[in-house]
């Protein structure tokens, strides 16, 4: 059982990685908001440079992604 628990972590981190690499070499436009749309909070300096267009705050990401399924 052990071996098949190790090959869904390895894929599921394997298709994690592959969405964080999209995601940072979709070329975009729009400038990362300083605050969350959602919340309200700051969004901090490193995850506005390294997601650019980024509007919500990780928190708030976090919890629509749960929300979603994801």
């Amino acid at each position: 059982m052990p071996d098949e628990i190790d090959r869904d972590q390895e894929f599921n981190e394997q298709q994690l990685e592959a969405m964080i690499a999209h995601a940072r070499s979709v070329p975009t436009h729009l400038l990362s908001l300083y605050f969350c749309r959602q919340c309200g909070e700051a969004i901090p300096e490193k995850r506005r440079r390294l997601l650019p267009g980024v509007a919500l705050c990780t928190d708030c990401q976090a919890e629509n992604e749960r929300k979603c399924g994801i």
